[in-house]
């Protein structure tokens, strides 16, 4: 990323011919004459597996890095409840960016490849989602009752709801991967939480994510069940962030400082973890109490937060064969951008 930047440092400063890396993104090369306005929203959901996004917003990265490029950019962010909603807000124009759940980014790529072409910009990050309860006699998912519900972002759908279903078919067999699917409860992730520890609630388990699935594991009587690498076989994609290929078209130079601006929140990742959670911490009003276990999740190595998509290609494979994507992908490429081609991804 960095030879990108000394690129296109070169062609402003030198109005040279534009280097061939970016010849492969569709820039130009820019002239900085006064900078233009514009501005960017962002919808996301909750969890500090959006870590890279929030560092962005609590230090204004993304504005900055657009600034470099000549462009006056200001940038709004919205945390919506569920990856419906974030493809509703890029379906109506009412949102330029979207980040949440693989399974949401590639149901919005499979219906609008004639229209919209919808495609991921980067991947996020790489973490297990946990299947935990308050059931002591619940083991394994064979041990579920029909009596017993498990909360989730929405059924059927979510990255949650599929990882269920892919955890079904290798309990009770490749067409019984439904067999759960009526006892999901559709919840945000602080009410199933809630739900989970009243002792008067119907709810029996919460398929979640980072930092709601280690919240409950803290409290007496809660055990996790199975995660999401175990069902995958190792670490795969949590969340990403997408667009309509008309951002990318358009406004080339937002898109180039927000692949700048993500490689910089990374890093800061990388390097820096306490002032990562932090900025976390900022932007989503976190309370003191919670920055040790914040911090401990990121520090958690099976918690990695990269560009990089990982074990996607596995899990679009499944999509397609229970018919929830029409189309069958052949690469991780068919649904991420050309501008993402470079990383080694899966």
């Amino acid at each position: 990323m960095m030879n990108l930047v000394s690129d296109l440092t070169r062609c402003l400063n030198r109005r040279a011919r534009v280097a061939p890396a970016f010849l492969l993104l569709g820039f130009t090369c820019l002239q900085v004459q006064g900078a233009q306005a514009e501005t960017a929203k962002v919808v996301l959901q909750y969890g500090i597996s959006y870590l890279p996004l929030s560092v962005m917003q609590a230090e204004e990265m993304w504005e900055r890095r657009a600034k470099e490029l000549g462009l006056d950019l200001r940038v709004e962010w919205q945390n919506l409840g569920n990856g419906s909603a974030l493809n509703d807000a890029i379906l109506t124009g009412s949102a330029d960016l979207a980040a949440g759940g693989l399974a949401p980014m590639l149901k919005l790529w499979d219906r609008t490849q004639k229209n919209l072409k919808v495609r991921g910009i980067a991947a996020l990050d790489s973490s297990p989602a946990m299947l935990v309860t308050n059931r002591p006699d619940i083991k394994s998912l064979r041990d579920f009752k029909p009596e017993d519900k498990i909360a989730l972002s929405i059924p059927k759908v979510s990255l949650q709801a599929v990882f269920l279903q892919m955890a079904a078919a290798q309990a009770f067999g490749a067409d019984k991967f439904a067999a759960l699917d009526a006892q999901t409860v559709s919840m945000k992730h602080p009410d199933a939480v809630a739900a989970l520890l009243s002792p008067r609630s119907s709810i029996s388990a919460y398929f979640g994510s980072s930092p709601y699935q280690e919240q409950v594991l803290r409290s007496p009587g809660m055990h996790k069940v199975v995660d999401s690498f175990e069902i995958m076989g190792g670490p795969v994609t949590f969340s990403a962030v997408w667009a309509a290929s008309s951002f990318i078209e358009k406004r080339p130079v937002a898109y180039r400082a927000f692949l700048l601006a993500l490689g910089d929140a990374m890093r800061r990742i990388a390097t820096d973890k306490p002032a990562a959670v932090a900025a976390y911490m900022r932007v989503t009003n976190a309370p003191e109490s919670e920055r040790e276990t914040l911090l401990q999740i990121v520090q958690d190595p099976r918690n990695v937060y990269t560009t990089a998509p990982q074990s996607t290609e596995k899990f679009a494979d499944f999509l397609s064969k229970t018919g929830f994507l029409e189309s069958r992908p052949t690469s991780w490429k068919d649904y991420f951008f050309e501008g993402l081609h470079g990383a080694s991804g899966s």
